[in-house]
């Protein structure tokens, strides 16, 4: 505890001595708090103040080989319900994915918008200290695990619901930043289920 305790003091004092960028962190916590809470309790996202982009079907492309005559993955179509942050650089892009039996496994994203600053290193910084502060507080509730992404950029931060949630998923939150200068700028944070077997009915009309 005195660790946590330690991180989230440092933490808090690099949030507090961000100035203008405190606003990005601020409303970007916000958003987090919305998607993580809605794909752990299996309720609705609170798009209170949010406005409504509407909703879209997204089509992945199957994964193919040379040479082999049938796809390694077959495609799928990914329904999503997208919101905008106004005054904000922030899109929330909420998904349904097709799992089992035709039930669905849920994300939320969140994302940039199109044309928006790519982050910078100082907002990553920034971000990163948010992230961990939210984390050490949900970390102290007793509900929660460390789950870390895999290091594939240069913030790859990470939790996990510690049990399964009403659609008997398990529940990971993440946030991924690349802002070195050598590789390509990308910022997401999403809560997403887990695992093949869960899910629950689609909640999307098809548009």
């Amino acid at each position: 505890m005195r660790h946590i305790t330690l991180s989230a003091l440092l933490n808090l004092a690099l949030i507090t001595g961000a100035g203008a960028s405190e606003d990005l962190s601020s409303v970007w916590r916000d958003l987090f708090t919305r998607c993580r809470i809605a794909v752990e309790t299996g309720k609705d996202f609170d798009a209170t103040g949010l406005r409504d982009l509407g909703r879209d079907v997204r089509t992945v492309a199957p994964v193919t080989a040379p040479g082999v005559p049938f796809p390694l993955i077959s495609g799928y179509e990914v329904a999503e319900q997208r919101w905008e942050v106004p005054g904000s650089r922030f899109v929330v892009v909420e998904a349904e994915h097709p799992s089992n039996r035709g039930k669905s496994k849920r994300s939320c994203e969140i994302k940039l918008a199109q044309r928006a600053e790519p982050i910078s290193t100082d907002e990553e910084e920034l971000l990163r200290a948010t992230f961990l502060v939210e984390r050490d507080e949900l970390l102290s509730t007793g509900g929660y695990e460390y789950w870390n992404p895999d290091p594939l950029f240069s913030t790859n931060l990470g939790i996990r619901l510690a049990g399964n949630n009403p659609h008997g998923c398990r529940v990971v939150s993440f946030l991924d930043i690349e802002t070195r200068s050598h590789s390509q700028s990308f910022f997401m944070t999403s809560s997403a289920e887990q695992d093949t077997a869960c899910g629950a009915a689609p909640r999307f009309a098809r548009p």
